[in-house]
C-alpha cells in the first residue's frame, strides 16, 4: 500500500467493523478498548436462543461475538457495548436507537440487524457476513479493474440509496465496511454505528466518529452529514479500488484532514494511466469539494458510472490472504483518525459555500496544534449553541413540548412503519440527542406510522429453517414461531401447516405459528409373548400399532390361544402404525395317542383329527385275530401306532376295520 500515511488504514474504534473483520483490524487492543466488557462469556445464551460461541473482537465501543441463533439454527453476530459506556445513558440510548434504525433498513445489500436486547449490557443482533471486507481485498489484491469496481459499487449505490431514502447517512463508507459474502454479494455494514459514537459525550474526549481519508471537506467545516458527504466518500473508496493508495495522504490526520479541504482529489489515470477518462471523471464529480457540484444522488453516478465502463460489471475474485496462521493483521493507528462533530440528515441544510481559499482556517489549525490545543482545540472551534433534546419514543405532542420546551423548533419530516416504536410516536430525530444544535434550530423527526400490512406468503411443505428466514427477512419482517409436531405424511423438518393461513393479511412484527413435521411418531413395542390373544391385541392397539395372527402348535405355550412369539422384539421403537405378527398357540406341537380299538371307526376318527392328526383307514378282508364275528364292521379293529405313542402334530395314525363285502361274505 506504498506505507503512505504510517500505514494506518481504519480507526482505532473496531466496533464499527463487521465482526468479520474486526479481530484482524485490531488483534490486540488496548486496555481502554476492552476493560469492563462485561459479563458475557463464551457458551452464554442470550435471550434464550443466542448462543455465545466465539469472541472475535473489541473496539472502543463494543465487544463483537460470533454466535449461534438456536431457534433459527444459523450464525450471527452479536455487539455488545463495553460496561464502562453503558453507565452513559445518552449513549447506551443511542446504541439502542440506532439499532432499532439500522433494523429498519431491510436491503439485500445491506447486513441486516435482526434484534437486540439487554443480558447486562445492552447488545445488538445481526447477520454474519462470512466473508473479506474490501480492505481486505485491496491487501491481497493491490487494485481492482474497472469492470470489478462496477461490480462493487452498483450494489453500495444501492444499499446507500435505500438507507438516503430512509433520511439515514451512513457516514462511514470506507473498504472496511463493504464485505464481500460467500456467495459474492456485496454488503454495507454498520449503519448507524457513527452516528450513535458521534453524538455521544465521550466525543470530546476524542472517540472516532470518522476515518478522516474519506470525511468530506463541508464535515470539517461543521456541516451537517448528507447523502452527498456519503457519495463523497464512496467516491474516495472507488479511487482507492482503481488505484491501491489513498487519494490525499499525509503524515498526521489534521494534515490529511487541511488536504481534502483545500485540494481536489488526484486523477486516477495519474496513478493508473488506462483507466477510462470517463472513470476518472464520474470520481471526480463525486468527491467535488462543493457539495452542490456532485451528483444529485447515487442513481445518477451509477448511470454515468455504467456508461463509463467497456465490458459492463465483473466478479472480484477474492484471494485468501498469505499468512502462517491463515489470520489478516491490519495495522491500526489512531493517526488515521479525527473526531469532528456530525448531525444526521432530516432537513437538507444549504452547504456552506466553500472558498477556494481556506487558509484562515489552516492558520488557525496550526496554531491549535502548535499550541498543543489538538482536537480540543478542534472541537472548540466547532463548539455547538446547546444539545438537541432526547425526543425518540416520545408522542408526537410530547416530542414537540420537549423541543419547544428547550428552545428549539420541531417538525415532522416523514412518517416510516415500524414494528418496534408504537404509531404517532418519534421513531428517529434528526439531529440526534445530544449533539450540537444551536438555538431556535428545528428538530426534525420521524414518526412512526405503526407496522406495515403485508400478505402472508404460503410455506407448508418448505423447509422450516427456510421458511422461517423467508417470514423474518424483508419485506415481511415477521416473527416464526416453530412447534414440533409428528406427520405421517409430510417429511421430518418441514412445515406442515401455518397460521394465519397463505395470502393472509398480517402487520409486520406479528407472529407466524409454523406446525413443523418432526416425521412419523415413534412408539415403543410391548412385551406382548404369554399373554392371551385378546390381551396381547389390546396392549398392541394400546401401542398404537396393528397386529395380524398366525396359529401354530407350540409345547412351551401349549395352552391354546396363548401368544408364543411376536414378531418386533418388545421394547423396539418403531414407527406408529407398525404391524406386529403374533403367533398363537393351537395348542401344544406333540400329543399321546390315546387307544381307539373297539370303537365306531367314526368316532376315532373325529377323536384323532381334533388333537391334529391324519388319519387313514385300511380295510380288511378277514379279521387280523381270531373269526369273524358279525357286527364288527364300522368298528376298529386295531391301530397304529398302539396307544401311548407320542406323535407330532399332522402325523397319521392306521386304523384296521372289516370291509362290509368281507362282512357280506361272512354272511354267505
Amino acid at each position: 500500500m506504498g506505507g503512505e500515511d504510517n500505514g494506518g488504514f481504519t480507526s482505532t474504534d473496531c466496533s464499527g467493523a463487521h465482526p468479520r473483520i474486526a479481530a484482524r483490524m485490531n488483534p490486540s487492543p488496548p486496555a481502554s478498548a476492552t476493560a469492563g466488557t462485561g459479563p458475557i462469556t463464551v457458551g452464554a445464551v442470550l435471550a434464550g436462543r443466542y448462543r455465545v460461541t466465539a469472541r472475535v473482537g473489541a473496539g472502543g465501543m463494543a465487544t463483537i461475538y460470533r454466535a449461534t441463533d438456536e431457534s433459527l439454527d444459523r450464525a450471527v453476530a452479536v455487539k455488545v457495548l463495553h460496561s464502562h459506556l453503558a453507565d452513559d445513558a445518552s449513549l447506551h440510548a443511542r446504541f439502542r436507537a440506532e439499532g432499532r434504525a439500522a433494523a429498519g433498513l431491510l436491503h439485500p445489500n445491506i447486513v441486516n440487524v435482526f434484534d437486540q436486547g439487554v443480558a447486562q449490557l445492552p447488545y445488538i443482533v445481526m447477520e454474519y457476513v462470512d466473508g473479506p471486507s474490501l480492505r481486505e481485498v485491496l491487501l491481497t489484491r493491490g487494485r481492482l479493474t474497472p469492470r470489478e469496481v462496477l461490480a462493487i459499487a452498483e450494489p453500495v449505490c444501492q444499499a446507500l440509496t435505500r438507507a438516503h431514502a430512509a433520511g439515514l447517512v451512513h457516514r462511514d463508507i470506507k473498504p472496511e465496511n463493504v464485505l464481500i459474502a460467500a456467495d459474492g454479494t456485496v454488503k454495507v455494514a454498520d449503519f448507524g454505528i457513527a452516528r450513535a459514537i458521534a453524538e455521544t459525550s465521550h466525543t470530546a474526549t476524542g472517540t472516532l466518529v470518522g476515518s478522516v481519508h474519506y470525511l468530506a471537506p463541508e464535515l470539517m467545516q461543521g456541516a451537517a452529514a448528507t447523502d452527498r458527504s456519503d457519495q463523497y466518500a464512496l467516491g474516495v473508496v472507488l479511487f482507492e479500488l482503481l488505484t491501491g493508495r489513498k487519494p490525499l495522504p499525509a503524515e498526521t490526520p489534521m494534515a490529511v484532514a487541511m488536504r481534502h479541504a483545500r485540494e481536489p482529489i488526484p486523477s486516477v489515470r495519474q496513478f493508473v494511466s488506462d483507466t477510462p477518462r470517463a472513470v476518472d471523471a464520474v470520481i471526480a464529480q463525486a468527491t467535488a469539494a462543493d457539495p452542490r457540484r456532485r451528483f444529485a444522488d447515487l442513481a445518477s453516478l451509477m448511470t454515468d458510472l455504467r456508461k463509463a465502463v467497456p465490458g459492463g460489471p465483473a466478479p472480484v475474485i477474492v484471494e485468501a490472504p498469505e499468512a502462517t496462521d491463515g489470520t489478516l493483521v491490519i495495522r491500526v493507528d489512531a493517526q488515521d483518525t479525527i473526531a469532528v462533530p456530525h448531525t444526521t440528515r432530516g432537513k437538507r441544510r444549504r452547504a456552506p459555500k466553500l472558498r477556494r481559499r481556506r487558509w484562515p482556517l489552516a492558520l488557525a489549525l496550526a496554531v491549535l496544534l502548535s499550541t498543543g490545543g489538538g482536537f480540543a482545540g478542534w472541537n472548540w472551534l466547532l463548539a455547538p449553541v446547546n444539545a438537541a433534546p432526547a425526543l425518540v419514543e416520545r408522542s408526537e405532542e410530547d416530542a414537540r413540548a420537549a423541543a419547544e420546551d428547550a428552545g428549539f423548533g420541531f417538525e415532522v419530516a416523514a412518517e416510516r412503519p415500524s414494528v418496534t416504536v408504537p404509531e404517532g410516536f418519534v421513531l428517529t430525530q434528526d439531529p440526534a440527542a445530544g449533539a450540537p444544535l444551536r438555538r431556535r434550530q428545528p428538530v426534525a423527526v420521524v414518526l412512526s406510522s405503526g407496522p406495515d400490512d403485508v400478505t402472508l406468503p404460503g410455506v407448508v411443505g418448505d423447509r422450516a429453517q427456510k421458511a422461517a428466514q423467508r417470514l423474518e427477512q424483508p419485506p415481511l419482517h415477521l416473527r416464526a414461531k416453530l412447534v414440533d409436531v409428528f406427520s405421517d405424511d409430510v417429511p421430518k423438518g418441514r412445515v406442515v401447516s401455518q397460521k394465519p393461513a397463505a395470502e393472509a393479511t398480517v402487520a409486520q412484527g406479528g407472529t407466524v405459528t409454523l406446525r413443523v413435521s418432526q416425521g412419523i411418531e415413534q412408539v415403543e413395542v410391548p412385551k406382548v409373548v404369554g399373554l392371551n390373544h385378546q390381551a396381547a391385541a389390546a396392549k398392541i392397539e394400546a401401542a398404537r400399532l396393528r397386529f395380524t395372527v398366525q396359529n401354530t402348535y407350540s409345547d412351551t405355550y401349549a395352552e391354546k390361544g396363548t401368544v408364543a412369539a411376536q414378531s418386533v422384539e418388545a421394547g423396539a421403537t418403531v414407527d406408529k402404525g407398525t404391524t406386529v405378527t403374533l403367533t398363537v398357540s393351537a395348542g401344544p406341537a406333540t400329543v399321546t395317542l390315546p387307544n381307539h380299538v373297539g370303537q365306531g371307526l367314526e368316532q376315532a376318527r373325529g377323536a384323532l383329527a381334533g388333537l391334529g392328526l391324519n388319519v387313514r383307514v385300511i380295510e380288511q378282508q378277514r379279521p387280523l385275530i381270531g373269526p369273524f364275528r358279525r357286527g364288527e364292521f364300522g368298528r376298529v379293529e386295531a391301530q397304529s401306532p398302539t396307544a401311548g405313542t407320542r406323535l407330532k402334530r399332522g402325523e397319521a395314525v392306521d386304523l384296521y376295520t372289516f370291509s362290509r363285502a368281507a362282512e357280506q361274505e361272512a354272511d354267505g
